[in-house]
C-alpha cells in the first residue's frame, strides 16, 4: 500500500502530463477566491453606507420630536426621554434598513441589532447650559430680526454721551465740593464776625487812646489826661523831693494843700494805672480774635486749595465710562451748541478764590496783629508800648521825662490807628474779594428745587401705592425663585433706589446710574454685539408691562416679564417699579443736560446747576407721567425720535449685563413652557449596529476587519457595522 501511495506521489510529481489542467486550475482557484473577497467587500462597503444613512436619518427622525414650547420661544430640545429617544432611533434606523418590495435578488441584506441600537441625551449640552442657550438665542435672532432693530435708540443715546459725561462731572464735583465750600465760606464768615468783633473791641477804647480832650485833674479818661496830668503829679511828688526839715518852715495851710495835692496825685496814678492795664487788657482781647480770625483764614486756605484741586482732577474722571461709549458714536441726535454746558462746567471755577484773596486777607490780619503786640519783646507796638508807659506811671515818672511820655502816647495812638486801618483792610478784603454765594434769587431758585423733586417723589410715590394696593403672582415668583436657584443662579437683585428727600443726592445718584449705564453700553458695544442680540431676544420673546391692562393684571409677572429677567425681584409690581425707578434717573439726567444746555441758567453763575435741577425735576414728572400712561416723549427735549417705555428697557438690559439674568431667561422659559431645560438636550448622539450574511471567506473578512481595512467585526459568518452619529439643533 505504501509502495502505491509513493509512486503515485513521484507520478503526479514528476509526471509532466497535465500540469497545464492543474496550473489553470490553480488560477482559477485564485481569482475564484479573490472574487469571492472583492464581492464580500463590496457588500460590507454597501451596507455601511445604508447604515450610515439610515442612522443620519433616524436621528434627524428623533430629533424632529422637538419640544412645542420651546420651540414658540425660538428654542429647539429633544422632547421626551432618553428611553423614548431610544425606542424612536430604533423604530426609524429598522424602517431605512427594510429592503424594498419585491422578489428580485438582494444583493445586500442588511438586518439591524436592535440590541446594539441606543441613544444618549447629552444633558451637560443642554439649554441648561448658559454657553448653549445663548447660541441658540443668537441663531434665533439673526434670522428673526436685524441688529438695527436696537442700534436706533442706542444710537440716539450714545449720541449725548460727551454732554452725559459732562454732567457727570459737573454734578459730582458739585457733590464733593459743596461741603468745603460751604466750610470755606463758613470759616471765612466766622473770621469777618472775629474780626468785626475785634474792632469793635478797640472801637470801644478809642476815646481813651486819641481823644486831645483833658479831663479836669486828677481825673484820667484818655492818655492825653495822663500827658497833661504828669506834671502835677511830679508836683507832689517831685523826682527830688525837699527835705522833711524844710516841713517845718510850712504854715499848715501849706501842709494841707500839699497834702491835698498828694491825694490828687495818688488818685491821678490810680486811674492812670487803670486806664493803662484796661487798655492792654482790652487790646489782648481784640488781638486773641484776630489770632483766632487768621487760623480760620488759614483753614478756609486750604480748603480753598482742596477745591481746586477737585476741579482740576475732574474733567477726565469719567473717561473709563464713557470713553467706549463714546467711541461707538457715529451718529444720532446733533444737540447743537452746548456752550450753555461748557459755561455751566466753566462757572465751578467760579467756586475757587483767588490765591491773592489769602495772601492780602492774612496779610491785613498779620500785620494788624503785629500793630498790637508782635511777641518779640519790641516796644514799637501798640501794647508794649501802652505796658512801657505803664511803667512809667507805676515808677512815679521818674523814668519818663515829659518829651519821652508825649512821643510814647503819640506813638500808642499811631500803632492804634495802624491796627485799625488794617482790620478795616481786612473787613474789606472779606466783602469785597469774595463773590456773594447766596441770595434771595438763589434762595427761591433753591426752593423750586426742591418743590419740583418733591413732585417727582409724590409720583414716584402714587405709583408704588397703586402697586402696593394691589396684589397678586406670590406663589409665581416663589416657583421663579426656586427655578433660579436650580439654574445655578444666586438670588442676585438688580434695580437702583433713589433718595427723593434731598436735591443734591438725588441728582449724584441718578448719574452715577447714567456712568454704569454708558460704561456696560459701550463696553458691551465694543466687546461684542452678540448682547445686542440677547436682550432684543429678551424683548421680542417675553411680555413687557402693559399698559392697556386695567387694576393688577397690568403688574402681574405674565405682563412684567421682561423686566423680572432684568431686575430679579420676587414680590409683586416690585420689577416694575425698578424699572421706573432707573427711568426716573436716565430722564433726569437727560433733562439736566437740556436744562445747564440753555443759556438762561448762566446768570446764576456757580449756582446754575440748581436753576437746571429745577428745570430737569419739573420735565422729569412730566415725562414719568407720560410714560406710565403709555405715551411717547422725546429722547431729548426738543430733539427726535421719541421714545417709549420699551425703548428703556432695552438701555436697561445694557446697565444689567450680570446680575444672573441668563439664570431668570432660563427660570421664566422653565415656568412659561412647563419643560424643565435641565432635562432638555439639545445634543444627541445615536449609537446603531446592522450585520449582514457573509457569502464567502469569513475568516477574510474578519483578517481585514482586524487589520483596520474595513471598520466593523466577524461573529460566525456575519459581519457587524458599528455607527456613531451626533445631532445638535
Amino acid at each position: 500500500m505504501k509502495k502505491g501511495i509513493k509512486k503515485f506521489i513521484h507520478k503526479f510529481i514528476m509526471d509532466d502530463k497535465g500540469a497545464v489542467s492543474i496550473y489553470l486550475i490553480i488560477i482559477t482557484l485564485l481569482l475564484f477566491l479573490f472574487n469571492a473577497v472583492l464581492i464580500d467587500y463590496a457588500r460590507i462597503l454597501v451596507a455601511e453606507r445604508q447604515t450610515e444613512q439610515a442612522a443620519k436619518v433616524a436621528l434627524r427622525s428623533t430629533m424632529s420630536s422637538y419640544n412645542q414650547g420651546l420651540q414658540d420661544k425660538g428654542l429647539f430640545a429633544f422632547d421626551g426621554d432618553q428611553g423614548q429617544s431610544t425606542e424612536l432611533f430604533k423604530k426609524v434606523f429598522a424602517k431605512n434598513l427594510e429592503p424594498g418590495d419585491g422578489e428580485g435578488f438582494k444583493f445586500v441584506d442588511v438586518q439591524p441589532e436592535e440590541s446594539e441600537i441606543t441613544t444618549e441625551l447629552n444633558l451637560e449640552r443642554g439649554l441648561s447650559n448658559k454657553d448653549i442657550l445663548e447660541y441658540q438665542i443668537l441663531e434665533d435672532m439673526k434670522y428673526k430680526a436685524p441688529i438695527e432693530i436696537g442700534e436706533a435708540i442706542l444710537e440716539n443715546f450714545l449720541s449725548i454721551s460727551d454732554e452725559m459725561e459732562k454732567a457727570s462731572v459737573y454734578v459730582d464735583v458739585i457733590g464733593e465740593i459743596e461741603e468745603d465750600v460751604e466750610e470755606r465760606e463758613n470759616k471765612l464768615d466766622e473770621a469777618k464776625k472775629l474780626i468785626e468783633e475785634a474792632k469793635d473791641i478797640l472801637d470801644g477804647i478809642n476815646s481813651k487812646v486819641t481823644s486831645q480832650n483833658s479831663s479836669s485833674y486828677p481825673a484820667v479818661n484818655n492818655l492825653q489826661d495822663i500827658f497833661t496830668g504828669h506834671t502835677k503829679y511830679l508836683d507832689a511828688y517831685p523826682i527830688n523831693p525837699p527835705n522833711e526839715e524844710d516841713d517845718d518852715d510850712k504854715s499848715d495851710e501849706e501842709k494841707e494843700n500839699e497834702e491835698k495835692d498828694k491825694e490828687d496825685a495818688d488818685k491821678f496814678k490810680t486811674e492812670a494805672t487803670n486806664l493803662l492795664t484796661k487798655l492792654v487788657d482790652t487790646s489782648n482781647s481784640a488781638k486773641g480774635k484776630l489770632e483766632e480770625a487768621l487760623v480760620l483764614v488759614q483753614d478756609a486756605e486750604e480748603l480753598n486749595g482742596n477745591i481746586r484741586t477737585t476741579i482740576e482732577n475732574a474733567e477726565d474722571s469719567k473717561g473709563e465710562s464713557y470713553n467706549d461709549a463714546q467711541n461707538e458714536s457715529q451718529n444720532g441726535i446733533d444737540l447743537g451748541d452746548d456752550s450753555g454746558l461748557d459755561n455751566a462746567f466753566d462757572s465751578v471755577n467760579d467756586y475757587v478764590l483767588d490765591d491773592g484773596f489769602f495772601t492780602n486777607l492774612k496779610g491785613a490780619v498779620q500785620q494788624a496783629i503785629d500793630e498790637l503786640d508782635e511777641d518779640d519783646l519790641r516796644t514799637d507796638q501798640f501794647i508794649p508800648k501802652i505796658n512801657e508807659i505803664k511803667e512809667g506811671v507805676n515808677d512815679g515818672f521818674h523814668s519818663k521825662r515829659h518829651n519821652e511820655l508825649s512821643n510814647g502816647i503819640s506813638q500808642a495812638s499811631d500803632y492804634y490807628e495802624n491796627t485799625n486801618d488794617h482790620i478795616d483792610e481786612a473787613i474789606q478784603i472779606l466783602e469785597e474779594g469774595r463773590a456773594e454765594f447766596k441770595d434771595q434769587a438763589l434762595e427761591e431758585e433753591e426752593e423750586k428745587a426742591d418743590s419740583s423733586l418733591e413732585d417727582v417723589k409724590n409720583e414716584m410715590d402714587e405709583i408704588q401705592k397703586t402697586i402696593g394696593d394691589l396684589e397678586g403672582d406670590i406663589g409665581t415668583y416663589k416657583e421663579l425663585e426656586e427655578l433660579v436657584l436650580k439654574y445655578n443662579g444666586a438670588i442676585e437683585r438688580n434695580g437702583e433706589s433713589y433718595d427723593l428727600e434731598n436735591r443734591d443726592a438725588t441728582a449724584d445718584e441718578a448719574m452715577s446710574f447714567i456712568d454704569t449705564l454708558f460704561k456696560n453700553l459701550g463696553e458691551k458695544l465694543v466687546s461684542a454685539r452678540d448682547e445686542l442680540y440677547i436682550n432684543e431676544y429678551v424683548l421680542t420673546r417675553f411680555k413687557s408691562h402693559e399698559f392697556s391692562s386695567e387694576g393688577s393684571s397690568s403688574y402681574t409677572f405674565e405682563n412684567n416679564q421682561v423686566e423680572y429677567i432684568i431686575y430679579g425681584h420676587e414680590s409683586f409690581g416690585a420689577n416694575y417699579m425698578a424699572a421706573m425707578s432707573e427711568i426716573f434717573a436716565l430722564r433726569f439726567a437727560i433733562n439736566f443736560v437740556s436744562a445747564m444746555m440753555s443759556k438762561e441758567n448762566k446768570v446764576f453763575g456757580p449756582y446754575a446747576w440748581v436753576a437746571g435741577l429745577t428745570s430737569a425735576f419739573a420735565q422729569t414728572v412730566q415725562d414719568i407721567t407720560m410714560l406710565s400712561q403709555g405715551e411717547s416723549i422725546q429722547l431729548f427735549p426738543g430733539k427726535r425720535p421719541r421714545t417709549v417705555y420699551k425703548d428703556y428697557l432695552r438701555l436697561f438690559l445694557f446697565a444689567h449685563p450680570e446680575g444672573k439674568k441668563t439664570e431668570r431667561i432660563m427660570a421664566v422659559l422653565d415656568y412659561e413652557t412647563e419643560t424643565d431645560l435641565t432635562e432638555s438636550s439639545s445634543y444627541i448622539t445615536g449609537r446603531s449596529t446592522s450585520s449582514l450574511r457573509l457569502w464567502f471567506l469569513p475568516g477574510v473578512a474578519e483578517m481585514l476587519g482586524e487589520s483596520g481595512i474595513i471598520p466593523g467585526r466577524v461573529e460566525g459568518n456575519r459581519f457587524y457595522i458599528e455607527k456613531e452619529i451626533n445631532y445638535s439643533y
